[in-house]
């Protein structure tokens, strides 16, 4: 190129206008480059990811068995009794992620997956963890220090994204069993009781944090102290609670909005988030 050539191009881009932010925003909506044109606004409806855990016997598996189509993965027998449709036991990770593949690739007629249970599930994620490492416990992984535990909870981090991309298409229930555990209170001098996860609490914090709900269940009991007695005593008409907000005494969490105490039955619950929904 010339040197004149070269000195009228740098002259013509020096007089050349500069643009408003407004041409350029109208250039970039011609061009289909806009990146704001994707913002929505509202609520955005989706399926229900939940876990739903509480005492031995209280009703669980039968709660999910009231959801919509629900197809049932996992190690527990609580459905035996039930007339639901459920996969055969996976005998590892492997095995159980097949599973999830396929209930999302594959064409079906189920509207809900209920994994039963998360405590059957850690199992499994153990038994991977400790295959890997060649040891018999999870406490010897990577010469203890919680290394197992440590690397337990990458395997569960992979699963739970499985499940909560499967979750925007089906209701995904996750169940677990609860114990009970003395509780240090940063805010407090005394130490207490709650129900947790019975799975290890590295676990626990994930499956918390992703879902959508966590629900405890009990039954409802009312104690009584008797006049003159040291002794109280709890009696209770067997009615079931759950309970959607955390308290002392155990952790729960909603999105919706949900009263603190509701019946332990599917439709009531369904309901409520369906009303959460249609608020203006």
């Amino acid at each position: 190129m010339s040197a004149s050539l070269t000195k009228e191009l740098s002259a013509s881009k020096e007089t050349m206008p500069e643009k408003s932010p407004e041409a350029k925003q109208a250039a970039r909506e011609a061009g289909g480059t806009s990146i704001l044109s994707g913002v929505t606004k509202g609520r955005r409806k989706k399926p229900i990811f939940a876990l739903l855990y509480g005492t031995d016997g209280i009703g669980k598996t039968t709660f999910c068995s009231k959801a919509p189509s629900p197809l049932f993965i996992g190690g527990e027998r609580g459905d035996d009794q039930l007339d639901v449709a459920r996969l055969p036991n996976a005998r590892t990770v492997g095995e159980f992620l097949t599973q999830i593949k396929a209930i999302g690739d594959e064409k079906h007629e189920f509207n809900t997956i209920a994994l039963d249970s998360i405590d059957w599930l850690e199992l499994l994620i153990w038994k991977q963890a400790c295959a890997e490492a060649k040891v018999t416990s999870i406490e010897d992984y990577g010469g203890g220090f919680q290394k197992g535990y440590i690397r337990a909870s990458e395997i569960w981090r992979g699963i739970l994204l499985e499940l909560q991309e499967l979750a925007q298409r089906f209701h995904v229930l996750l169940i677990g069993h609860a114990l009970v555990k003395s509780f240090q209170d940063p805010e407090e001098a005394i130490a207490y009781d709650r129900y947790i996860l019975k799975v290890h609490e590295k676990s626990a914090s994930l499956i918390r944090e992703i879902v959508d709900i966590v629900l405890f269940a009990k039954f409802e009991v009312e104690v009584l102290k008797e006049k003159g007695s040291r002794k109280a005593r709890g009696i209770g008409d067997g009615s079931r609670v759950m309970y959607t907000q955390e308290r002392p005494a155990f952790i729960a969490k909603n999105r919706y909005n949900l009263p603190l105490e509701m019946p332990l039955e599917w439709q009531p619950f369904a309901n409520a988030i369906k009303e959460f929904y249609e608020q203006k």
